[in-house]
């Protein structure tokens, strides 16, 4: 009975060991990551922002938590209409996001960026030079011109506009429903100076 119990789990180990060995060296070229389940490892295909089809979507560094949370690590909550894309990248469950608009290539989103400040939020300067916005530093931001300020303390609202924004969101995940709040309803594109 030991002997049978070996042999099988022999068996499952040779098994996982072969399926592994059957993913093809295109696939480990194209950086498709890895990723663990319970019993043995599969692989992940990356998605191309630019081929998909018009419609809303949630993209996030991190994968899917299936649970209460909107999302994990950053997110990127956006509709798209052929080449165009809006919508508003940010950490879920914070105030902390900026809204984007901009032209899809591959992976790579360029185009404009919209900062909304409240009170404590708000810079002193605002910033003209090239900065990364994110921790994770997928987003470069510059030409920064402040197009709007409302009320006065800890009710205050700046509005920044940043002529230049490029994301990177190689390797982020594609949720199956974008779960955060709509673009529309946190991006208001006023007229700019």
């Amino acid at each position: 009975m030991h002997i049978k119990s070996n042999l099988l789990n022999l068996g499952v180990v040779f098994a996982t060991l072969l399926a592994n060995s059957l993913i093809s060296d295109s696939q480990v070229k194209g950086k498709i990551p890895l990723l663990p389940t319970q019993k043995s490892w599969i692989a992940v295909q990356s998605a191309n922002i630019a081929t998909l089809a018009n419609g809303n979507y949630q993209f996030c560094s991190q994968p899917d938590p299936k649970d209460w949370r909107d999302g994990a690590g950053v997110c990127l909550n956006f509709s798209k209409v052929g080449n165009r894309l809006n919508g508003y990248y940010g950490y879920p469950h914070s105030d902390n996001f900026i809204c984007i608009r901009g032209t899809v290539d591959n992976n790579l989103i360029a185009g404009e960026a919209l900062a909304i400040l409240w009170g404590v939020n708000q810079l002193k300067n605002t910033p003209e030079s090239a900065f990364k916005w994110d921790l994770e530093q997928r987003l470069t931001l510059s030409q920064g011109h402040l197009i709007s300020t409302a009320n006065n303390g800890e009710d205050a609202v700046k509005r920044i506009l940043y002529r230049h924004a490029s994301l990177n969101l190689e390797g982020f995940y594609q949720y199956n429903r974008p779960r955060m709040t709509p673009p529309s309803q946190l991006c208001e594109w006023k007229a700019q100076k």
